[in-house]
């Protein structure tokens, strides 16, 4: 750092102004990186399902969340079906219907020993017939698409067509992946190789440059 402050010293207030703005979080900032967890998962319709909803019907899906909403000590549950929890991404489709965070979000997550067990997904309607558990029932009746989701027990949906309250029955399939999120020390990192990096090349030219002198 001593090196890279002495390099800007030539080049004048502007360059140090910048070497110091970049040493400041360095010193003060953590390695420690945030972490997005994402969930694959597919669901096959069964022979619960009404007869317009063909067995054997398979839907696609995924939902992402950051995995700070974890409980201390790694084991428990988080999130209810009336609020639910932060939902960084959600894309799932099956007979037709399709949802996505403006729409629909994590209910629930449970966890044990660090790693995810069990979630639930939900429609995010709330008309009265449901009343506050906007995550957790199925209620449009064929008015609009809705859904409930548990990975332990499975799925129904209503594909906002047919008549009648969760048609569409499935099993779950599913698997996690987490995607390493870094933090602004590691920015910060990256901005101060960038400029260490011009200054030497600054440095080779201006060497060049006295050579030919």
């Amino acid at each position: 750092m001593t090196h890279l402050l002495n390099q800007a010293a030539r080049l004048g207030p502007v360059a140090r102004a910048l070497v110091a703005s970049l040493a400041l979080p360095l010193a003060t900032l953590s390695w420690a990186h945030a972490s997005t967890t994402t969930v694959n998962f597919s669901v096959t319709s069964t022979s619960g399902s009404s007869d317009f909803y063909a067995i054997g019907t398979v839907g696609h899906g995924s939902f992402s969340f950051d995995d700070t909403l974890m409980p201390a000590g790694g084991t428990g549950q988080v999130g209810n079906m009336v609020l639910g929890l932060p939902t960084l991404a959600l894309d799932f489709e099956w007979f037709g219907a399709r949802f996505s965070v403006a729409n629909a979000s994590i209910a629930t997550l449970r966890f044990t020993d660090g790693a995810l067990t069990d979630w639930m997904l939900g429609g995010t309607y709330n008309p009265s017939v449901c009343g506050l558990l906007r995550l957790g029932c199925l209620h449009s009746a064929g008015t609009e698409p809705d859904f409930t989701m548990t990975a332990s027990s499975g799925g129904s949906l209503n594909d906002g067509v047919h008549a009648g309250i969760g048609g569409g029955h499935g099993t779950v399939v599913w698997s996690t992946q987490a995607a390493p999120v870094p933090e602004p020390a590691t920015a910060a990192l990256l901005a101060l190789g960038l400029l260490g990096m011009a200054l030497r090349r600054w440095r080779a030219g201006t060497d060049r440059l006295a050579s030919y002198g």
